[in-house]
């Protein structure tokens, strides 16, 4: 059987023990956004309901197990294990039966992105291109048409220039 509790809100931690494992899992949601994170811990079968305490800015798990006492600590979207010694008896409550599965957020596939233009260069997605000035690199680009520069002073040449209309230098 899940257990779960509620650490703020929008933030739940839900505690289940499949078999030989037991599953932490760690569910945040807001207006527009929802994340999940879990842990599995083999631990043995539960032989006591698990508790929670708050301490800090997070809380410590309990589980009494067949294999021994587990702790861990959630802090933030992390989830680690603690030493036993962590534990804070003397403030520790069960946490709640459920029959509700942590919600598992199912996104709908993005949309194609759109070309993208930023002054003189375009970038597109599919299929995969890249155009700036006179060059074009992509996926499905047999060339790339390459700008060619003065090796002495670096100004633009165009391909047939036999010298550079800027230095003078002659090009090879």
């Amino acid at each position: 059987m899940p257990y779960y509790c509620d650490l703020s809100p929008g933030q739940k931690i839900y505690l289940d023990n499949s078999g030989p494992n037991t599953v932490i899992t760690l569910a945040s949601g807001e207006a527009g956004q929802q994340q999940q994170s879990s842990t599995q811990v083999r631990t043995g079968p539960w032989t006591e309901v698990p508790q929670i305490t708050r301490v800090g800015g997070g809380v410590l798990l309990r589980c009494v197990t067949v294999q021994g006492i587990f702790v861990w600590q959630v802090q933030g979207t992390q989830i680690r294990a603690a030493p036993a010694t962590a534990w804070a008896a003397d403030q520790a409550t069960p946490m709640q039966a459920t029959e509700v599965e942590p919600p598992i957020a199912s996104m709908p596939p993005m949309p194609p992105m759109p070309p993208m233009q930023m002054g003189d260069m375009e970038m597109s997605l599919n299929p995969m291109t890249l155009r700036m000035r006179e060059m074009t690199l992509g996926s499905n680009t047999p060339t790339v048409n390459t700008q060619k520069f003065c090796t002495q002073c670096g100004a633009a040449i165009a391909q047939s220039d036999r010298f550079c209309g800027s230095c003078g230098h002659q090009l090879s």
